[in-house]
């Protein structure tokens, strides 16, 4: 059937021939199906069969650089960097056949930048003679043909005192014509330098230093110039930075002056309204990482404000993913963050209506002009401060985030929210709100607002969409004023059983058997943010029946637990982890919690409580299970009451779970499972999972948290290692032979079942060679 199915097309395809007038042997209407077919796959994501179809118009096109460097960023995006590289090579091949020589520094450039370790591209770059073809006349063809390019492939370029970094790169890179594709559109564009893929570019621009063309824009004059060439010759620093340092350029005028280095649009985006449906054509990981943001759709062209117009990957992985050619502005990066945050998170139209009301500037520029208190006091009750506030904390909340920053920065505020794990920008207030936010927020949490000189915390308590919330708000002074964290404690979510933390089925069962023990000490371990807290809650949960009297000792109390005593420790009143703790032991408890041991004293009251005949929960911050038992005899806990009272000790972190929506498998490479330190001879048709990115994860491919656990329960051959002061490395493997799964096997196990991914793996958990 298939090959009656493939004589069918043939003879369509020659009947269009005919009727086109084209002779039988000629190949066009086959690169323009293929192409069209590779095109078409990448623009709806189906990459492998983009990557089938680029390598069938391989074979029809073989001297084509342009399919070569489109094949090697399907290779990336299937997340295969050493084909990838060895398609850059091949593309690189082609480009010295043609005596393109630029392109061929770019491509070992690429090869290089992706794949720098493999043993397949190293031997090529170390051997890097390209395949014999005319040799181009300039001088700089020679390091390439004469002798092996080094890992970064580019000869040096004599600079001036001016000239910077980038100059000198983007002299190397200089565009030059590229052949047609079959369908009669410029393949080439988004596949080399950045002016040949936008048609904007001012071909062979670069050339000139930086400095002097802001000088020729009349930013600065020949005085300043010269004050700033001296300084960059002394600390050898860019001229931009060196400018701004000296505060004769600002990042507008740097980007301004970078677009007319190299012939493009500067684009100011501050009052630009951006459709969000367009700047969501780029996904939000993606724009992000390359600092850009789609800013208009031209028919099947997509115009793009980016911070660096020389980054070949951006527009290569724009083109792909859109299907659609790209035309390059130059925007600042603030900009550009502004846009973002306002096109993929604050999509509603308060924020616009909130941003463009009136509010007083008491130009505020620096700490040492600083509004008095009663501006203040003003400032904040003004119904757009209010409004913005109100806002930010709404929207926070709406979006599952954990914490909110407000961070001011010399040229502005920026506020980020924390969501699963991350911290992600959301938006760039006007500059004279700067005070205003901090100081709104002050007054809510009731501090003085008059103080801004001292670290403050506080506490609000609001409602907000239905939902009773707790904020703890704490405040930094800085440089540029103060930094405002707020910490999101939702009331109305009921504590996660035990059974959806992630805790594997066998691991679940050693942990409830340990924490069903009528007396000893249970400590979880982990670096701040890992959810010890939220584990120890859902246990307290379970064990929490009529019969036993359960308290609790934390700093502070962040969720209400009914039926459970709960302290708050109060230093200025003298009521410590260790002041508490005594007092509790008074009140004829059965289950203790301390929030987090930190002293000798602490430790030793727990110890003795564990003995007596509580059950006692903890946390500790160390980075596995068998460290803990170190930390508790570093501190002074002698090791024959360790042994006698520790029953099991959890390590865990907490890793980003993959997006239920944009969910997808993919067959991962070799080195991938190397990196996380599995075996790489697993079988090769192991299947892996990663989200693309959609609205629902906010393009990040991620959404909600898991966590992963090394569970060490103390057997007697434990506790004889923990009496003799065994290392900690001879306590895990003891454990390890007795069954133990550490983080790194059980993260790898939620890699292999689906439900996060490598690289989130190796975030969280440190994996040793």
């Amino acid at each position: 059937m298939a090959r009656q199915d493939r004589s069918n097309g043939d003879r369509a395809l020659q009947a269009l021939k005919t009727a086109a007038g084209l002779p039988r042997e000629s190949l066009v209407l086959e690169r323009a199906f293929c192409f069209t077919d590779a095109r078409v796959s990448a623009r709806t994501g189906h990459w492998a069969d983009a990557r089938e179809a680029y390598l069938r118009l391989v074979t029809l096109e073989p001297e084509e650089p342009w399919v070569h460097w489109d094949l090697a960023a399907v290779h990336r995006l299937l997340d295969d960097p050493t084909q990838a590289a060895l398609a850059y090579l091949t593309a690189a091949d082609k480009h010295f056949a043609r005596g393109e020589t630029d392109q061929v520094f770019q491509a070992y450039q690429q090869a290089a930048a992706v794949s720098p370790d493999d043993p397949q591209v190293k031997a090529k770059l170390q051997d890097s003679t390209p395949k014999a073809g005319p040799a181009p006349s300039t001088a700089q063809t020679k390091p390439a043909a004469a002798a092996p390019l080094p890992p970064v492939a580019a000869p040096s370029v004599p600079s001036s005192p001016s000239t910077t970094p980038t100059d000198q790169a983007a002299s190397r890179a200089k565009p030059a014509a590229q052949p047609a594709s079959p369908n009669g559109e410029s393949p080439a564009e988004g596949a080399t330098i950045a002016p040949a893929r936008s048609g904007r570019g001012r071909l062979g621009g670069g050339n000139e230093p930086l400095g002097q063309i802001l000088r020729q824009l009349e930013i600065i004059d020949d005085r300043q110039l010269a004050e700033a060439l001296e300084i960059q010759a002394r600390t050898g620093e860019r001229i931009g930075r060196v400018l701004r340092d000296l505060s004769l350029v600002n990042d507008a005028d740097l980007a301004r002056g970078l677009a007319h280095q190299w012939g493009y649009t500067y684009m100011s985006l501050t009052d630009l309204r951006i459709d969000p449906e367009v700047a969501k054509l780029i996904p939000q990981a993606l724009a992000i990482r390359h600092k850009c943001v789609a800013v208009e759709r031209r028919g099947g062209r997509l115009v793009v404000a980016i911070a660096d117009p020389l980054n070949v990957i951006a527009v290569d992985d724009i083109r792909l993913i859109t299907g659609m050619e790209v035309d390059l502005a130059v925007a600042t990066e603030d900009d550009i963050g502004a846009a973002l945050a306002r096109s993929y998170q604050m999509t509603d139209n308060l924020i616009e209506r909130v941003m463009r009301e009136s509010v007083p500037d008491y130009g505020v520029e620096s700490s040492d002009d600083d509004p008095s208190v009663e501006q203040l006091k003003a400032l904040v009750e003004e119904a757009p401060v209010v409004k913005l506030v109100n806002l930010i904390v709404d929207e926070a909340v709406k979006q599952g985030a954990s914490d909110i920053h407000i961070e001011p920065q010399r040229n502005g505020v920026w506020v980020r929210y924390r969501l699963d794990g991350v911290l992600r920008d959301i938006m760039n207030p006007p500059k004279h709100l700067k005070a205003a936010l901090a100081s709104r927020m002050k007054i809510m949490a009731e501090m003085d607002i008059g103080e801004r000189r001292k670290p403050q915390d506080g506490r609000v308590h609001l409602v907000t969409d239905g939902r009773n919330v707790d904020l703890r708000v704490s405040t930094l002074p800085t440089m540029f004023g103060e930094k405002v964290v707020m910490r999101i404690l939702d009331q109305s979510q009921t504590t996660i059983g035990l059974g959806r933390l992630g805790f594997h089925s066998d691991m679940l069962r050693l942990w409830e058997k340990a924490v069903d023990k009528p007396h000893g000490m249970v400590l979880v371990t982990g670096p701040t943010g890992s959810g010890k807290t939220t584990t120890l809650y859902a246990t307290l949960s379970k064990l929490n029946t009529l019969d036993k009297n359960i308290v609790t000792i934390e700093e502070p109390v962040e969720y209400q637990i009914p039926r459970i005593n709960q302290v708050q420790v109060n230093p200025k009143a003298g009521l410590t982890f260790a002041t508490g703790l005594r007092s509790i032991l008074r009140q004829d408890p059965d289950i203790v919690m301390v929030g987090e041991i930190r002293d000798k004293e602490t430790a030793e009251i727990s110890v003795q409580a564990a003995l007596t005949g509580h059950l006692v929960f903890s946390t500790l911050h160390t980075n596995d299970a068998a460290t803990t038992v170190i930390r508790l005899i570093d501190m002074g806990v002698e090791p024959f009451l360790i042994s006698s009272s520790v029953i099991a000790v959890l390590a865990q972190r907490l890793a980003r779970a993959i997006c239920s929506r944009c969910k997808v498998a993919y067959n991962p490479p070799g080195e991938a499972l190397g990196r996380l330190g599995a075996d790489t001879r697993m079988e090769s048709d192991v299947m892996f999972y990663r989200g693309q990115g959609c609205d629902h994860c906010r393009g990040t491919g991620y959404r909600g948290r898991i966590g992963i656990f090394e569970l060490l329960v103390v057997t007697d051959a434990v506790r004889d290692m923990i009496v003799r002061r065994a290392s900690s490395n001879e306590i895990k493997a003891q454990a390890v032979r007795e069954g133990m799964r550490t983080l790194r096997d059980d993260g790898l196990e939620k890699v292999i079942s689906g439900v996060s991914t490598i690289d989130e793996i190796l975030r969280v958990v440190y994996v040793q060679d």
